[in-house]
């Protein structure tokens, strides 16, 4: 009896310590994309044709009246989500920077420049970008009371 729960408790052990190393295996970060990758992989499918209203990459005219916003607008409203937008172009496995990226892509596209973002302006401007979700989301609640 005292062997057979030796032999269980060693087998158990060997089945958690195996799925534990698998676990590590499995749990490495993604490498991140550039702008231009997480554009074609996510954002060129309204982007590119204008779908829902998206402002078409490259429409200066657009475009120019966004970029004046300013980059912790632009990147919080694509982080949040914004009108039609779902939060992260509805692609959540994206890091918060991918999505910045992928802004200041279609941003020079249009004839802007935004500095490089850090880990400091994209975490401002998820914060920008989820206080003006709250504060749709009040007035929304208002209006229908």
């Amino acid at each position: 009896m005292l062997f057979r729960n030796l032999l269980f408790g060693v087998f158990v052990l060997g089945c958690a310590g195996s799925r534990a190393i698998a676990a590590e295996s499995t749990s490495f970060p993604k490498a991140p994309m550039t702008g231009k990758q997480v554009y074609e992989a996510v954002c060129a499918h309204c982007h590119a044709t204008g779908l829902v209203g998206a402002p078409k990459i490259g429409d200066k005219a657009v475009w120019k009246e966004l970029i004046a916003e300013g980059p912790t607008d632009l990147v919080g409203s694509s982080l949040a989500g914004v009108r039609r937008m779902p939060p992260m172009g509805g692609e959540p496995a994206l890091y918060d920077i991918e999505v910045a990226l992928a802004v200041n892509y279609m941003v020079a596209q249009a004839g802007g420049k935004f500095a490089d973002p850090t880990d400091a302006t994209v975490k401002a401007a998820r914060l920008d970008g989820e206080k003006r979700v709250r504060s749709r989301g009040a007035k929304a609640r208002a209006a229908r009371k």
